[in-house]
């Protein structure tokens, strides 16, 4: 645990503690395995049906080994209540809490606010909310209705790319989670999956959660739904999707410990969010040939309690989505036509992308125009492997805002990184070179919090990870800034002892499983903007945290703890994280 007591050179403190999990790139879509049930002295096996089209994955190259992707089981080995305590363990995003998972959040990239766009089924979930202004609050993004997430680390944006929870089995498809813990948390999800033998498609889910923050308020309750009824025969998919999640949010307390208290920093809210497609597909986009998608989506955001002075209580748009690709000899091409409608005004984005890869090298590269801030972007991400003890990676962004005036200065972004594997442990360096830009600020803590202008910064990222002794392993990775910037800790940590196994010599079936792991996290003080001429600070903090988990057949039983010592510590000026979180239950999943 020595390397947890460094707080240099460092990554984006995660906001749940997420076991690490070895990393496929590109893997299949997912096929659940067929049940078998006893009827008299007869087996009978399940029917599979034809999978349900998936939206697009762009190829990401990465240096090997890093997580890029979370399958379903992987997204709730994690530990994340929430996308942003999802995204908290990527290299370069960084998290800001006002609280516990009921308070709003914001999340940068390389230190840049917004800079992270959300796709669902190809339908791009832009932020409605006129609180967050420009920087979406992405916790209201349910993720317990997922299969996949994935994410693409262009230099200049993170994109996340998001697919709908799918079953292929007439057998009905159940679960149940469970979770209860500190902060007064309550947390019941449950699932409903059925095909029928002519290919039709029945789902449903929903998730509801209540926890109350004596000493910072901003807590709450939530519900949220999904549901998809559509079928697939063959290569064809048709189907309709609808997500809705509701919330109901008490005023946010600020300077509990310093300062003069405002017991409403951030209003009471109350209200949903909601989004819905229909879709007709022909061919996957995983798989090899032709394929073409064409979705009509809309997009809802409301507040039914007090409105924020000044701001309408509902804002909603439209989205049509076309999108044709091929996939042939190791080589992707694909283009979108995305129109945008909203407030009597329309919108269109074309997009083009290309990708190839081999064994030893993969290249990717984007262009967009307009895209939701009326942007231009061109992307390229590029992967070597000359050896296997050696990586190479680089990506270069160049995004031009349609109005230099409210956008700010064409932004270019660089990053170059190389892993090296020395006894087994992997070794890598990177560096990340920004142009002056226009950060977003974030308005949802603070009026004050408005876009700034930061200079060109360069950025060092380390990272250190390998076996330590049969199942026992380590993770450590971060980034160090060269320059003080507002919104952007300088430097930031996350280190991580881990021992995981399947005990297979003992338990030949595999139906035990154990998880565990010891956490450190760090990040440097921050500044915001507050009156004209100053600042307000939120200084550095390690934290520890730990996680338990246990699987035995299909039923996981596990603990997690946030912040295990009780450190008092902010990420955004005045907002006090919550003390000694401890998070357990019951996941257990089973066929009718």
């Amino acid at each position: 645990m020595a390397l947890a007591a460094i707080p240099v050179l460092a990554q984006q403190p995660t906001g749940a503690p997420v076991p690490p999990v070895p990393v496929v790139a590109r893997p299949d879509t997912v096929r659940p395995a067929i049940p078998v049930s006893a009827v008299g002295d007869s087996v009978v096996r399940d029917t599979v049906k034809a999978p349900l089209a998936v939206a697009e994955r762009p190829a990401s190259p990465e240096i090997r080994g890093r997580r890029t992707v979370w399958d379903r089981t992987a997204l709730f080995a994690s530990g994340a209540l929430t996308l942003p305590e999802l995204l908290a363990q990527v290299p370069g995003a960084t998290v800001f809490n006002a609280g516990f998972i009921a308070a709003p959040t914001a999340t940068s990239w390389y230190g840049d606010p917004g800079r992270v766009r959300v796709f669902l089924d190809g339908v791009e979930l832009d932020g409605l909310d006129p609180r967050a202004g420009a920087v979406q609050d992405l916790s209201t993004v349910q993720i317990a209705a997922l299969e996949e997430v994935a994410v693409e680390r262009a230099a200049g944006e993170l994109r996340v790319f998001l697919r709908s929870w799918r079953v292929r089995l007439t057998t009905a498809s159940t679960r149940t989670d469970i979770t209860t813990g500190s902060e007064n948390t309550n947390l019941y999800r449950g699932f409903f999956g059925k095909r029928t033998n002519s290919g039709g498609v029945l789902q449903v889910a929903a998730q509801q959660y209540s926890t109350t923050s004596v000493r910072t308020a901003g807590d709450g309750d939530a519900l949220a739904a999904f549901g998809r009824v559509g079928f697939a025969r063959g290569r064809l998919t048709v189907d309709a999707v609808g997500s809705r999640f509701g919330r109901t949010r008490s005023a946010t307390f600020r300077n509990v410990i310093s300062g003069t208290l405002d017991p409403k920093a951030i209003g009471a809210f109350e209200g949903n969010s909601a989004a819905g497609y229909v879709r007709a597909a022909w061919g996957d986009a995983d798989s090899s040939g032709l394929w073409f998608q064409a979705i009509a989506a809309s997009l809802r955001h409301e507040e039914t309690g007090d409105s924020t002075p000044g701001a309408d209580t509902a804002r909603s748009m439209t989205q049509y989505v076309a999108t044709a690709g091929v996939t042939r000899w190791g080589a992707r091409l694909s283009a979108t036509a995305r129109m945008r409608v909203q407030e009597g005004e329309s919108r269109l984005s074309p997009t083009l992308r290309a990708a190839w890869e081999r064994k030893w090298v993969a290249l990717s590269g984007m262009v967009e125009e307009g895209g939701p801030d009326s942007t231009r972007r061109i992307d390229a991400i590029a992967a070597l492997t000359p050896f296997p003890w050696l990586h190479l990676s680089a990506a270069h962004s160049i995004h031009t805002p349609d109005d230099s005036a409210a956008g700010g200065p064409i932004r270019t972004t660089s990053r170059a990184e190389a892993a090296v594997r020395v006894y087994g442990r992997w070794i890598s360096v990177g560096a990340v070179q920004r142009s002056a830009s226009r950060a977003l600020g974030m308005p949802v803590f603070d009026s004050l919090f408005v876009a700034a202008d930061i200079a060109a910064s360069t950025g060092l990222e380390g990272g250190l990870s390998g076996q330590i002794w049969g199942p026992f392993s380590f993770d450590w990775r971060g980034i160090r800034w060269a320059e003080p910037a507002l919104y952007r800790p300088q430097v930031e940590s996350h280190a991580e002892v881990r021992v995981a196994s399947d005990f297979l010599k003992q338990i030949k079936r595999g139906t035990f499983g154990l998880t565990a792991g010891l956490t450190h996290d760090y990040r440097g003080a921050v500044e915001m903007p507050a009156a004209p001429g100053s600042v307000r600070r939120a200084e550095g903090a390690g934290w520890v945290g730990g996680y338990l988990e246990m699987r035995i057949g299909t039923a996981r039983i596990f603990w997690y703890n946030r912040n295990a010592v009780g450190k008092v510590y902010e990420t955004v000026p005045g907002y006090l994280m919550p003390r000694l979180v401890q998070l357990y239950g019951l996941r257990w999943e089973f066929w009718n």
